[in-house]
């Protein structure tokens, strides 16, 4: 396992948002994910994030208590992007802001800014999110895209899984790739 090599994809910040998306085919888990995002954090970024509500014709606010992701799965909502702040690891550290993408029923994207903030603490913490969002399925498919720092190989999808390995954390090694 390799904190260095993963601060090096994430470190510098080149202005673009990299996504890190969770494919669970069809199993309809976007509400569980986001309340599983939603848990770990203490507010939303914005305060004027929304949804488009197709049984109203209208833009629906998405405040905090609140799990879009369900409005979602039930039809009424289109896909939507919130980004959750003041997430925590288990330990209590610090994780820097989330993007949540909800585009299907089985299918999310986290984006994420690069920079400094990105310490170890803040990778176990990312790390332990998507260890949970991967543990929600056994057919996740997870994937990393848009960082131009990142290697062929996949250094962080390798370094997650060898942090699983290491930390007899839930997961299945064959259930990883870089590409959808």
């Amino acid at each position: 396992m390799s904190f260095d090599k993963v601060r090096e994809v994430l470190h510098l910040n080149d202005g673009s948002l990299p996504d890190i998306n969770f494919d669970f085919g069809q199993e309809r888990v976007v509400g569980d994910v986001y309340a599983l995002i939603q848990g770990r954090a203490t507010h939303l970024a914005s305060e004027h994030a929304y949804y488009w509500s197709k049984s109203r014709s209208a833009e629906s606010p998405i405040r905090f208590s609140e799990n879009p992701a369900l409005a979602f799965l039930d039809g009424d909502a289109e896909g939507f992007h919130v980004v959750f702040s003041g997430l925590r690891s288990t330990a209590g550290a610090r994780i820097p802001d989330l993007g949540v993408f909800v585009l299907d029923v089985g299918f999310i994207a986290l984006d994420y800014r690069m920079g400094l903030e990105w310490d170890e603490p803040a990778i176990v913490g990312l790390f332990e999110v998507m260890r949970d969002l991967k543990a929600l399925s056994e057919t996740v498919k997870i994937s990393h895209v848009g960082n131009i720092f990142e290697s062929d190989e996949g250094i962080l999808l390798t370094e997650f899984k060898n942090w699983l390995d290491t930390d007899n954390s839930q997961g299945r090694g064959d259930r990883f790739g870089n590409h959808l």
